[in-house]
């Protein structure tokens, strides 16, 4: 919880009241050095008579440094310089005011001895009482350490700030760090071998610690540092769980950032994302600002792994109106109490289908939204192998009519989530995608409004994902069901995904395709593996992995490219920008193909028939659809289109011309003029 402006002001006031203090009490003790400890009445009264000037010098000097807006409990040697800059710089105005300008008021001013004194007991006092709880865990750690009953004994991989300021906070015992006592560190340097840190040395290196668990009877392992790669990671909780000891560590400061853990001294249990893990993303959180403060936000698939992210980092960016659209009203009501819990955040729930022309266009003739991110997708690969009408409707028709809306609304910028499955696809969800990009690349040459896609992998604990999967299938007993052993899949954690479509969204010029650098693929038979022993449990022993066959639409291989896709980097090095000059399709032909897939196939309940028209326009093969679909009735075809439109079908060695005669009525699909 951030802490209220009348709270720091407080807090503030209260650390002046003890400079009033200690200031005062700094001096006395200098005049008595000075004078050998015999104050006379006249020393006694200039001092009370420059006391107050000498105060209010100080402390304003540490008012103007910002050394009250400290925070005191997780010092560090930066800190203490601040303080005796400040102090310093106070001590030499008071020697110049001592030689300038308090003669004039009893002809002799202060001792400069005084003075030098009083500036150095200042600083001494002031440290001391400011960081008194490092010095206490320094006295602590310097007397003999007596076995407390009922505390875990602890081994501290790293030995970094934050291993430092852990150690601190158990040696304080604070908290529900009394349940704690630090007996060692753990640290691979070899110049750190056998020293100290606050009385507990290093007692070895990482590849040591089942040994030294054994040794010293440690009870609990927690990784204060962490290596900088996955593989490196999972070698060291490999290590770790050679042993009987508990694993736990420190949350990263994304993670704090992002609210998850108030305290960044809060031990946590290993989880997957931990060997999983990437380094953290940074974004230009102005540039994202620039485009969302005080803007109209509309977010589809708000309920959603992504969209509801989405919500929350950008309620982050202060918008003047965040709209969360989705057909899942149980998932949009959970949102909306989750949001709501900070105080009054400019949300909007609207329950609707993407699909719907009329209800979309009553929300942009209200709100006018100014930046879309379209996230509303059906993603289940094997699923909408079995229902391609309805990948059909929302995944192709859901992505046409958000971003018709938008376009003849005005929007300013609007994004669509894509994935990998959508490069070279094997699933009717990765065609239907594809689909999409090529869609809104065509509409993005007509529009002023700035068009962008954003594809990226599978992230880390959407709902539905193998990870959620595996977990569930353990704590059921197993067995773990695995497609096939030599599959692979690309991972990223929710927030990371969300961070790098908000600033994909700043570099977008229109008709851009970005991709999210993704790092390397993950095996998914590793994956399940390290799952079970994360839990502490064996594998085929104590869980069982089951191979069950690649489903339909599955490939054991993902893919972020288009093999002639040129990547250019962009500002960030973790998105990507990609030229494909072949990709582009006329909008009126694309509109056509979709207009009489939706009628035609749909018309005659050819489930066959959705699927191929979904590949064939997703490789860019009207020529093909048109063909396959020769044999139908288009007159009944042409009946179920909307009213006022036309389409004519030519047919000449194969070459297929679409011609539209300019609408008479809106059509939901057509923009005016067109």
């Amino acid at each position: 919880m951030i802490a209220s402006k009348p709270d720091l002001r407080l807090r503030q006031i209260r650390r002046m009241g003890l400079d009033l203090v200690l200031i005062p009490l700094a001096f006395y003790l200098a005049m008595l050095i000075r004078f050998d400890g015999r104050l006379g009445a006249e020393e006694v009264q200039t001092l009370a008579r420059y006391l107050l000037p000498i105060t209010l010098i100080y402390t304003s000097i540490h008012l103007a440094f910002g050394t009250y807006g400290r925070i005191w409990s997780y010092t560090n040697l930066r800190d203490i310089i601040l303080l005796a800059k400040t102090i310093g710089l106070g001590t030499l105005v008071l020697v110049v005011l001592n030689l300038s300008v308090f003669p004039w008021f009893d002809g002799h001013g202060l001792p400069i001895g005084c003075l030098v004194i009083g500036g150095l007991l200042t600083f001494v006092l002031s440290t001391f009482v400011k960081y008194r709880h490092h010095f206490q865990s320094i006295l602590l750690a310097s007397c003999p350490r007596l076995p407390k009953s009922g505390t875990e004994r602890v081994l501290i991989v790293g030995s970094n700030q934050a291993a430092q300021q852990l150690a601190n906070q158990i040696c304080l015992a604070r908290g529900k760090m009394r349940e704690y006592e630090v007996v060692g560190f753990v640290d691979d340097d070899p110049k750190h071998q056998g020293m100290n840190i606050n009385g507990a040395k290093i007692l070895g290196k990482s590849e040591q610690i089942p040994a030294l668990v054994g040794e010293n009877d440690i009870d609990v392992i927690i990784i204060a540092r962490r290596p900088s790669y996955p593989e490196e990671m999972w070698q060291l909780i490999s290590t770790c769980q050679k042993t009987a000891a508990q694993i736990k560590v420190l949350p990263d400061m994304i993670e704090v950032m992002e609210g998850r853990y108030e305290d960044p001294l809060m031990i946590r249990d290993v989880n997957i994302e931990d060997i999983l893990g990437r380094a953290p993303v940074v974004i230009d959180v102005e540039s994202c600002k620039r485009i969302l403060e005080d803007r109209v936000v509309l977010v589809t698939g708000a309920a959603g792994s992504i969209g509801s992210e989405l919500c929350r980092q950008i309620l982050g960016f202060e918008p003047r109106l965040l709209l969360a659209l989705d057909n899942n009203e149980t998932g949009l009501y959970e949102l909306n109490l989750e949001l709501s819990q900070k105080e009054h955040p400019p949300l909007e729930l609207v329950l609707a289908d993407v699909s719907d022309w009329q209800k979309l266009k009553g929300v942009f003739q209200k709100h006018r939204p100014q930046v879309v991110f379209h996230a509303a997708a059906y993603k289940h690969v094997p699923m909408l192998e079995g229902f391609p009408d309805e990948a059909l409707r929302i995944n192709v028709m859901g992505t046409v009519t958000v971003s018709e809306v938008a376009h003849r609304y005005g929007a300013e910028r609007f994004v669509l989530i894509s994935t990998d499955k959508a490069v070279n696809p094997s699933s009717v969800m990765g065609a239907s995608k594809r689909v999409g990009e090529l869609w809104i690349n065509s509409l993005a040459q007509h529009s002023d409004t700035t068009f962008a896609s954003v594809r990226f992998g599978n992230v880390i604990g959407s709902r539905g994902s193998v990870l959620p999967t595996f977990a569930r299938q353990i704590d059921l007993g197993g067995p773990i069901t695995v497609t096939d052993p030599e599959m692979t899949r690309f991972f990223m954690s929710i927030p990371e995904a969300v961070r790098l479509v908000l600033q994909a969204a700043t570099f977008s010029r229109g008709k851009d395709v970005f991709m999210l650098e993704m790092g390397e693929e993950v095996s998914i038979l590793e994956l399940a593996q390290r799952m079970i022993r994360l839990k502490g449990l064996r594998v085929d022993k104590d869980i069982e992995i089951v191979f069950t066959g690649v489903r339909p639409g599955e490939k054991l291989h993902e893919e972020l490219a288009y093999g002639q896709e040129a990547r250019e980097g962009t500002p960030h090095p973790s998105i990507y920008r990609l030229q494909n000059p072949n990709c582009s399709m006329d909008r009126e032909t694309l509109i056509g193909v979709i207009l009489i897939m939706m009628q035609t196939l749909q018309l005659v309940k050819r489930k066959h028939g959705v699927i191929e028209g979904i590949f064939q326009i997703a490789s860019g093969d009207v020529d093909g659809f048109l063909n396959s679909i020769a044999g139908l009735d288009l007159m009944r075809t042409w009946q179920q289109l909307p009213e006022g439109t036309t389409e004519e079908r030519k047919t000449d060695k194969s070459v297929v011309h679409l011609t539209r005669r300019r609408r008479v009525t809106e059509s939901p699909l057509l923009a005016p003029g067109t």
